[in-house]
């Protein structure tokens, strides 16, 4: 597909879906690059981190799939487990730097019980602060100003609760 171009509504499954819903669902599941506007492809690790790929002690994400922009390689998004199922959209440089600020400041509330007992309820409380579907609050998902404001809302209410 040319650079520019909006990505056919095929691509995506769902019925009655609007040009802008399947664009969205297109990229948040990393199949589209919001920066480049163009269609990504299935990359192996030692793609994105060749660099590594020489290492003797080879590291374990050198062994995953990777949705890549077809146009600027910078922009990426790693797999889950079955290699095909992106983690999320495709990120840049920064917006990679702030989703790991985001689960720094984030994660502590559920993995160590201070603040909520499991991930579905913090998810779900933080899905109400942004005034978002629960569906689409993941830090997987989230652009680069959705990722500060979850940051903000994360490191406010930890301070909260500590000084209450």
């Amino acid at each position: 597909m040319a650079r520019g171009l909006s990505p056919p509504l095929s691509w995506v499954n769902p019925d009655n879906v609007t040009p802008m819903d399947a664009l969205h669902q297109l990229i948040i599941t990393g199949r589209w690059c919001p920066y480049c506007n163009c269609e990504t492809m299935l990359v192996a690790g030692h793609v994105i981190y060749a660099h590594w790929a020489q290492q003797p002690e080879r590291p374990k994400f050198l062994n995953k799939q990777y949705h890549r922009c077809t146009t600027n390689p910078n922009h990426y998004v790693g797999t889950y487990g079955d290699n095909i199922t992106s983690l999320g959209r495709v990120a840049d440089e920064e917006l990679r730097r702030l989703k790991q600020e985001g689960h720094a400041a984030f994660d502590p509330m559920w993995k160590e019980k201070t603040h909520f007992k499991r991930q579905k309820d913090a998810y779900r409380w933080l899905s109400g602060k942004m005034n978002l579907p629960f569906s689409l609050t993941h830090f997987g998902m989230f652009d680069a100003v959705q990722c500060r404001e979850a940051i903000q809302f994360s490191l406010e209410h930890r301070g909260k609760e500590q000084t209450d």
